[in-house]
């Protein structure tokens, strides 16, 4: 008994790190995420691009079938976070536009 507590609390612990890293490249992906509101403002691109978004979509596909996992979960995942990006991207060009006000 005292050993499989042992194991679900390493187990746990392993999670937290994984959680912990996941937060993280959320965070790299939120930077990234402003520097292209930049870019697509310089560039005078919309913040939507459905090409990209289909591209994002075949290449999850891939990796789900790749890593034997559920794509419609990982997909709303991946969704709430190209969602959150849009959110900041259009954070960052309104605030660059207020600025030139």
């Amino acid at each position: 008994m005292k050993n499989l507590k042992e194991r679900l609390r390493n187990i746990r612990k392993e999670i937290d790190e994984i959680d912990e890293k996941l937060v993280y490249l959320i965070s790299k992906r939120t930077e990234y995420a402003r520097e292209i509101a930049h870019l697509k403002m310089e560039l005078n691109y919309p913040i939507n691009d459905e090409k990209r978004e289909m591209e994002i979509k075949e290449r999850i596909y891939k990796l789900c079938k790749k890593y034997n996992l559920d794509f419609e979960i990982v997909w709303n995942v991946m969704g709430i976070l190209m969602e959150y990006s849009k959110i900041v991207q259009r954070e960052e060009i309104n605030s660059k536009n207020s600025k030139k006000l």
